[in-house]
């Protein structure tokens, strides 16, 4: 009695390969997708204006000094709420703008959040938030970015 043999070949059909390449595509697509959030970019953006318009607060107390060190009628800060900030000049709204921007409150964009150890933080005649480390978080809830001020020196990193 003779076998019969099968005639097919071994090895995958058209359909199983694209199959497994559509599987492939889609999974990457998802990866990709999550490794380059536009909300990681965000964050980093308005941790970074954050910095510059601290350190623009910084420079306005620096500029009021008058030239009997020490002395300064006037202090410079940043009020900080759940979404924006504010730029202050002796506790009230300041009349001067951010550098940028056309108000001297930046609201941040939709979902973006901001905190600070001390609110608002404040600057003396010589650029000093006093005597400890003031803390600024920007967040999307998810990708928190840090910025500390520097107690007695102000630097900002």
């Amino acid at each position: 009695m003779k076998k019969k043999y099968d005639n097919r070949a071994a090895g995958f059909t058209s359909f199983e390969i694209i199959a497994a390449i559509l599987v492939i595509a889609i999974i990457g697509g998802i990866a990709i997708a999550r490794l380059t959030s536009p909300s990681d970019y965000t964050v980093a953006a308005e941790a970074e204006i954050v910095k510059s318009n601290i350190r623009y607060a910084q420079f306005r107390a620096l500029s009021d000094a008058d030239t009997s060190f020490g002395v300064n009628g006037a202090t410079w800060g940043i009020a900080f709420s759940a979404n924006s900030y504010t730029l202050q000049r002796n506790g009230s709204t300041a009349t001067i703008n951010f550098p940028g921007d056309d108000s001297a409150t930046r609201n941040l964009p939709a979902g973006i959040t901001v905190s600070a150890s001390a609110s608002p933080l404040t600057f003396d005649v010589w650029g000093s938030p006093g005597a400890s480390n003031i803390t600024v978080t920007v967040t999307d809830g998810v990708s928190p970015q840090t910025v500390v001020v520097t107690q007695n020196t102000g630097f900002i990193p």
